[in-house]
């Protein structure tokens, strides 16, 4: 029962670490943004008037990957944990 709870604190660590450092790039980028307005003179397009920062998807893909990734941290726990008693 130890391995499965560290196995899943160490999961969704990484996955809240993977989500700050996507909102984290987003919004550096953001911020260093500047618009070449010189070279975009010939090209008119139309403006957006909505702004997305990083990408949209389903919310089942991440429960998903993080179960995942459970159970293979839990796996890989369990194992070493067996060749470490072998020894």
């Amino acid at each position: 029962m130890k391995i499965t709870k560290r196995a899943i604190l160490i999961s969704t660590a990484l996955h809240l670490l993977y989500v700050i450092a996507t909102f984290g790039i987003g919004f550096i980028r953001t911020l260093n943004y500047t618009p070449d307005i010189i070279s975009e003179a010939d090209n008119v397009t139309s403006l957006q008037s909505e702004v997305a920062i990083g990408t949209t998807g389903s919310p089942l893909i991440y429960v998903l990957t993080w179960i995942g990734l459970a159970v293979l941290l839990a796996l890989g726990m369990f194992t070493a944990q067996r060749i470490r008693q072998a020894r």
